[in-house]
């Protein structure tokens, strides 16, 4: 009775822990949110798709957007998005409309489902102290923080994946995979497409499930090295190798069937470029950690990890042998973009910082033999360090937010009242079915329902588009043009402000 006592009571003060660190880590993001929503227009096309999914009208999205690809200058958009985030979105978008104030709440929550999940994870590994320490840190970084404060994938994809490694955990606890309910398999495959529908990196738990399948059947030999035995294994349960594969094919045929979109997109991705994403990863890890871009922060802290890797798949070689291969891959996948985009790298520092903390934990064990409270201690204090920095660093963000909020001020973005000027001039001055020009092509449609495109060229433009909204003193993703070349060229203004001017152009009768 007594023991069962304390159970619970240790099971009401981690769950307390958990609560309040994660409510903390809620409150923090909302106190980072600026009003409106910034221009960079991914965001833009996410919520159309969301809209296409309430409209029914999911091809006409499609082809709206193609439109823009096709007739815009390099590729600056897949043809759409994958559409879990969408799909979650959709709800709320039928509810709020785009209210952006609104809407990054669910943003928030999937950043603290995220947080849940690793929680439970880090748990399983290496215990409940250290699982809080590592999910105060992630949730605390003022860069993780700062972007909850945009409608983008990279939160609801993390807690997706950190969703397939629960359940493989899940799964763990009761058999290996070879000997795995087909049910329990089927749903790690769905659970996969799930997060291979949030960002198309998901694909790679295929990956990490196929190589744990492989080490459960040399695991079931007398010897790892007997390869006999182990394609022997798998031919036995040949049921239990297909399912998970079967259930993510499947699933992911009939998303096909319902949300069309490209599974395996050109977006000009190359092994070539490894090298650099390689080279920029230890100034972004130092800097998602909240200590700035130092690459010899970075250097230090990989180091760690890899030391941590090393410990914790020798330990618990089912448990960490996955998390190990998925930041591994994950970097592979993601290290093939064309250009550095450091928000994609939130995939892989959270693994990192986990066996950041196995190195740290099994150095201070060594270093207080037979005193495991004071070796904890010791442990938690890089972690404890680094939420004091975080906090000084915080509390000068906020309060620039809340400043900024303050002031009645709204970010330069669709929400801004000095850019929403420019979509009514289009809501006004011009026809459903014309083709507005606009340097934010998607964010133009998205709120007009206008075709649109965006191009440095004039000529271009005069030729595709009936109108050209211009920002005026810019040349971002738009051409120059003033009243005396727009006279020369036949371009005659319809409307202007400070900020723009909102041109017709020849193709549709100009002047």
């Amino acid at each position: 009775m007594v023991r069962d006592v304390r159970n619970h009571e240790r099971i009401g003060v981690r769950a307390a822990a958990l609560g309040v660190t994660v409510a903390g880590c809620a409150l923090l993001a909302i106190m980072m949110h600026r009003n409106g929503h910034t221009q960079g227009d991914d965001f833009a096309l996410y919520l159309r798709q969301a809209q296409g999914i309430l409209g029914w009208n999911v091809g006409e999205v499609v082809n709206d957007n193609r439109f823009a690809f096709e007739m815009s200058d390099g590729n600056f958009s897949p043809l759409a998005y994958p559409w879990g985030w969408p799909m979650v979105l959709a709800p709320f978008v039928f509810v709020w409309d785009l209210d952006y104030d609104r809407l990054k709440l669910v943003q928030v929550a999937a950043f603290c489902f995220w947080l849940v999940l690793m929680h439970g994870i880090v748990r399983r590994r290496i215990g409940w102290i250290y699982a809080i320490a590592v999910i105060a840190v992630l949730g605390t970084s003022p860069i993780l923080l700062g972007h909850t404060d945009q409608l983008l994938s990279e939160f609801p994809h993390l807690a997706a994946v950190a969703l397939v490694i629960w359940w493989y955990d899940w799964m763990r606890r009761r058999s290996d995979l070879l000997d795995a309910s087909l049910l329990h398999l089927a749903v790690a495959g769905v659970l996969v497409m799930v997060a291979y529908n949030m960002r198309r990196e998901g694909i790679v738990l295929l990956g990490v499930i196929g190589a744990m399948q492989l080490v459960d059947a040399a695991r079931s030999n007398e010897r790892w090295t007997d390869l006999r035995g182990s394609v022997s294994a798998l031919l036995r349960h040949w049921r239990q190798v297909l399912t998970p594969y079967g259930a993510f094919i499947g699933s992911v045929v009939i998303v096909q069937l319902l949300l069309p979109n490209d599974l395996f997109p050109d977006n000009g991705n190359s092994a070539g470029f490894l090298d650099d994403r390689f080279r920029e990863y230890p100034a972004n890890l130092s800097e998602q950690l909240g200590l700035g871009e130092r690459p010899w922060v970075g250097l230090i802290v990989l180091a760690l990890a890899l030391a941590g890797a090393v410990i914790g798949v020798r330990k618990r070689p089912t448990l960490d042998l996955p998390i190990l291969l998925l930041p591994i891959l994950t970097a592979f996948a993601i290290g093939t973009h064309f250009r550095e985009v450091k928000r994609y790298w939130y995939q892989v520092t959270p693994w990192v910082l986990f066996f950041a903390m196995v190195a740290i934990a099994a150095i201070a064990a060594v270093a207080f033999k037979r005193r495991a409270a004071l070796a904890v201690a010791a442990a938690l204090v890089p972690a404890l360090l680094l939420l004091v920095g975080h906090g000084l660093v915080l509390r000068g963000d906020i309060s620039d937010v809340r400043d900024f909020n303050n002031a009645d001020r709204v970010q330069w973005g669709p929400a801004n009242p000095a850019v929403a000027a420019v979509f009514d001039a289009v809501d006004e001055y011009t026809d459903d079915d014309d083709v507005v020009a606009y340097y934010r092509a998607r964010t133009m449609t998205l709120v007009t329902d206008r075709r649109s495109f965006q191009s440095g060229r004039l000529d271009h433009i005069a030729e595709n588009a009936d109108y050209f909204a211009q920002r005026r003193n810019s040349t971002y993703w738009q051409p120059e043009l003033d009243p005396v070349l727009a006279e020369h060229l036949g371009f005659e203004e319809v409307w202007s402000d400070s900020a723009w001017v909102l041109w017709r152009t020849p193709r549709a009768g100009g002047a």
